[in-house]
C-alpha cells in the first residue's frame, strides 16, 4: 500500500500556536489574563480601520477583489516616495502567504534556499512543506545573523535565500553596512527576502530600509505586513515589493480571492491612520527601554531588540518560569521550537501590562 502522505509531511511537526486567552483565564481562574505572546499592537486597531470595517459590513456577501485593485494603488501611493507601483506589489493573506508563493514559484525540486537558525519558523515550515532543501546557517553567540556564513553557505543549488530584519524571535537587526557587504558576496540570480515585518518600529537609522534598493538588484523582494503596527493580525494582510517580472510569476500561483474583503478594506484605510502609527511607536519605544531597564535591574538577560519584543535568556529551561508567569495572569511565548529552550519572549504592552509583568516576573524569580 502506498504511503498516505509523503515523507516530509510525515514527519513535520505542525505550527503550534498559543492557546485562546478565554481558555487560558478558565483554566486559571484569572478574570483578565494579558497576552504578551504574539507581537500584537498592544493599542488595538488602527481607529480608521475599525471605521471602514464597521462601513463595510454589509457588504461581506461580495467576493472579495481578486487582485486587491484598490489597496495596490493606495499602497503604491503610500510608497511612491520609493518608486512602488501597483505592479510591483502582490498581497497576501499574512506576508506568511508571501514566504509560501516565493519558495512554491521559484524553488525547483532540486535547488535550496538559505536561512539563519534560529530565525521566523514559518521560512522552514514553508521548506518542509514544498520539500524543498533547507539550509540553515546558526547565528552568532549573541544572536545576531552570520551574514558571512550565510554567504559562504551559498551553494550552486541555492535559489533564494531569507533574512528577517528584525530577526523574530531574537528581536536582533543587522546594519545596511553589513547588508550591503552581504549583496556584494552573492550572486545577483538568487532571490533574498528581505523580511521587513516590524519596520515600522524602527528607531534606528543604521538598519537598512529595504525598498530604498533597486528592486531589480539581487532579484530583491522585500516583505512588509498590516498585523504588527497597524494592528490587522487578526485579519492576515501582508504584502510584498519587488520587480514586475516577479509579481507576475507569482501571481500565477497565489490562489483566487486570497485575501478576504474585510482585510482588503481595513488595510486601505489604515494607510491614512498614520497618526496611530506614530503613536504605537511610541508607545512602543518607551515600554521596550522600561523593560531593558527593569530586567536589567532584576538581573534577567535580555537581547537588544529593535521590534515590539524582547528575548529573555534565563539560563535554564524556561518552562517552568511560563507556568508561574500564567499562573499570575501573563501569558508569554516559549521557544523551544526555535532551538531556545531557556528562552521566553516577551511581547512590548502597555506601560501598565510592562510594569504587571516585571512584578510578576521578578515575584517568580523569588519563588525560585
Amino acid at each position: 500500500m502506498k504511503p498516505l502522505v509523503t515523507k516530509n509531511i510525515e514527519t513535520l511537526r505542525p505550527y503550534e500556536p498559543g492557546r485562546p486567552v478565554e481558555e487560558i483565564a478558565r483554566e486559571y481562574g484569572i478574570p483578565n489574563p494579558v497576552k504578551l505572546a504574539s507581537n500584537e499592537n498592544p493599542m488595538g486597531m488602527a481607529p480608521k480601520a475599525v471605521e471602514a470595517i464597521q462601513a463595510a459590513s454589509s457588504d461581506m456577501h461580495s467576493y472579495p477583489d481578486g487582485g486587491c485593485y484598490y489597496l495596490k494603488e493606495r499602497l503604491s501611493k503610500h510608497l511612491e516616495v520609493y518608486d512602488v507601483e501597483p505592479h510591483n506589489l502582490i498581497i497576501g493573506n499574512g506576508s506568511n502567504e508571501v514566504i509560501e508563493f516565493i519558495i512554491r514559484t521559484f524553488v525547483g525540486p532540486d535547488e535550496n534556499v538559505v536561512t539563519g537558525d534560529p530565525s521566523f519558523i514559518s521560512y522552514r515550515l514553508a521548506c518542509i512543506i514544498s520539500n524543498r532543501e533547507e539550509i540553515a546557517v546558526p547565528l552568532t553567540s549573541d544572536l545576531q545573523y552570520n551574514l558571512d556564513a550565510m554567504a559562504d553557505a551559498v551553494n550552486d543549488k541555492t535559489k533564494a535565500i531569507f533574512l528577517a530584519n528584525p530577526n523574530n524571535p531574537t528581536g536582533q537587526a543587522f546594519t545596511t553596512d553589513a547588508f550591503e557587504r552581504f549583496l556584494g558576496k552573492v550572486r545577483e540570480d538568487i532571490i533574498i527576502c528581505l523580511d521587513e515585518a516590524y519596520s515600522e518600529y524602527l528607531d534606528n537609522p543604521d538598519i537598512p530600509n529595504g525598498l530604498k534598493y533597486p528592486p531589480h538588484r539581487h532579484r530583491l523582494i522585500v516583505l512588509r505586513t498590516f498585523s504588527k503596527i497597524y494592528g490587522l493580525a487578526g485579519l492576515r494582510v501582508g504584502y510584498g515589493v519587488c520587480q514586475k517580472e516577479l509579481i507576475g510569476y507569482m501571481d500565477r500561483v497565489r490562489p483566487p480571492f486570497n485575501v478576504n474583503r474585510m482585510a482588503q478594506v481595513a488595510a486601505f484605510a489604515a494607510l491614512d491612520d498614520q497618526d496611530f502609527v506614530r503613536l504605537s511607536r511610541e508607545v512602543n519605544l518607551k515600554g521596550l527601554r522600561f523593560l531593558e531597564t527593569e530586567l536589567a535591574r532584576i538581573g534577567v538577560q535580555f537581547y537588544p531588540s529593535h521590534g515590539n519584543f524582547i528575548l529573555l535568556d534565563f539560563g535554564r529551561p524556561a518552562a517552568t518560569l511560563f507556568q508561574a508567569l500564567l499562573r499570575k495572569g501573563f501569558i508569554t511565548r516559549p521557544v523551544t521550537n526555535y532551538g531556545l529552550p531557556h528562552c521566553l519572549r516577551i511581547s512590548v504592552g502597555t506601560m501598565e501590562q510592562n510594569a504587571g509583568f516585571i512584578q510578576a516576573l521578578e515575584a517568580v524569580l523569588e519563588e525560585g
